[in-house]
């Protein structure tokens, strides 16, 4: 017989073994999968499941934290102290905001302007309640910087303020300052933001605004 004959009957009956291992190895993935489709969910899972559904809906319900920062929709007249340090008396601008409602009323945005004469100023900020964690929010971004700064609080109904907690990043983790914001309102057309740094243990109102409706 030939050669290449003999080598052909000799790895004829691997080949075959090999198949009717890979047909067998097929056929056993495809029962397993049936059986788990054909399983019914057991309570544990379906539990699971519905809890997961009732979380992801009540995330964005519009509720009464954010109607009542809908509260401050409206355009407002703003004048800025700021300041430089604290043996100084602050420097005044005024400018102009508006507040309005965005994604279906479940955020709060603030569009500023400053007319200082020395450097016009401009910032974006957010307000908003999220409904996962039971906290407010606020993100704040402006001209002097390209960042973003975020913070997280509480609304005291006593006082009718809302106060914030964050942190000024800076270029080192041991240069970061932290922030406390305050926002009070004193009637339906008067309200101050007012923002504080803490430098070295102490302190201090850096940024106080004051609004004013005009619509």
């Amino acid at each position: 017989m030939p050669t290449h004959a003999r080598l052909f009957l000799s790895l004829k009956p691997l080949a075959m073994h090999k198949s009717t291992t890979l047909i067998a190895l097929f056929l056993t993935l495809t029962a397993g999968q049936a059986q788990a489709a054909s399983t019914p969910p057991t309570k544990t899972t379906t539990a699971i499941a519905d809890k997961s559904a009732t979380v992801a809906a009540q995330a964005g319900v519009v509720g009464t934290e954010h109607r009542r920062l809908a509260e401050l929709v409206g355009a407002w007249k703003v004048t800025q102290s700021f300041w430089s340090s604290g043996d100084h008396d602050p420097k005044i601008d005024t400018g102009s905001a508006t507040y309005a409602m965005v994604l279906g009323g479940r955020h709060l945005r603030q569009d500023l302007r400053i007319d200082s004469p020395d450097k016009p100023f401009e910032a974006l900020g957010y307000i908003g309640y999220d409904n996962t964690i039971g906290r407010y929010y606020s993100s704040w971004m402006d001209t002097n910087f390209t960042g973003m700064i975020i913070a997280h609080g509480d609304y005291d109904a006593a006082s009718r303020t809302y106060t914030f907690m964050g942190i000024l990043p800076g270029p080192a983790a041991s240069e970061a300052v932290p922030l406390r914001a305050e926002l009070k309102v004193g009637d339906a057309n008067h309200f101050t933001y007012d923002f504080y740094e803490r430098h070295g243990g102490t302190e201090a109102l850096a940024v106080r605004l004051e609004y004013t409706r005009q619509d």
